[in-house]
């Protein structure tokens, strides 16, 4: 991702000779499956890596997996990955159970706004609503909740006001509008 002055710089890896490859970051983000998460931790705990580790969401039982055992600090765009929709829920990758968990371990909920600042119409509308049901299982359940800018370029880059301004529009307190941005 795009290193920018005053901001945490999290390195994607996909493989354990990446995420060793060059610490020279804030933290790690995973992209990949349970198994590939277990190794890339395994090997940073054992090079003392003392950053913050976050993952990609997946379906609601991978979520459920890794805020139970995986010693992680967050889970990223766990809305993404979903399949249907019901009448009156929304499948948003997040319930009650998996909130209460993330709570008690301090694993806090990412939400990528620079992925949903690039979707277009009616998909980045949904995905907007299953963040908005997110935020309301977090605050029911006193669970962490953070919006992520995640540019890839300079121009992507989303300022802290941007940020805060789309908690709002999420239906987040102020409370939790002043803290969502602070990694």
């Amino acid at each position: 991702m795009f290193r920018v002055k005053d901001s945490v710089y999290l390195k994607i890896v996909s493989s354990k000779d990446e995420a060793l490859g060059d610490l020279n970051c804030n933290g790690i983000l995973i992209r990949g499956d349970e198994k590939v998460a277990r190794s890339i931790i395994a090997s940073l705990k054992d090079k003392k890596f003392d950053g913050k580790v976050g993952i990609f969401g997946g379906d609601d039982a991978f979520n459920r997996r890794v805020v139970e055992s995986l010693k992680v600090d967050y889970l990223v765009s766990i809305e993404k990955n979903t399949k249907f929709d019901n009448l009156k829920q929304r499948d948003s990758g997040l319930n009650h159970v998996v909130a209460k968990i993330a709570k008690d371990k301090g694993v806090k909920i990412v939400v990528n706004f620079g992925e949903i600042a690039r979707l277009k119409g009616k998909e980045k509308g949904e995905r907007i609503a299953k963040i908005m049901q997110n935020v309301g299982v977090c605050r029911k359940v006193g669970c962490g909740i953070l919006i992520g800018s995640f540019a890839l370029d300079k121009k992507g880059v989303v300022d802290v006001k941007g940020r805060q301004s789309f908690g709002v529009t999420l239906g987040m307190s102020s409370s939790e509008v002043r803290d969502c941005v602070e990694f």
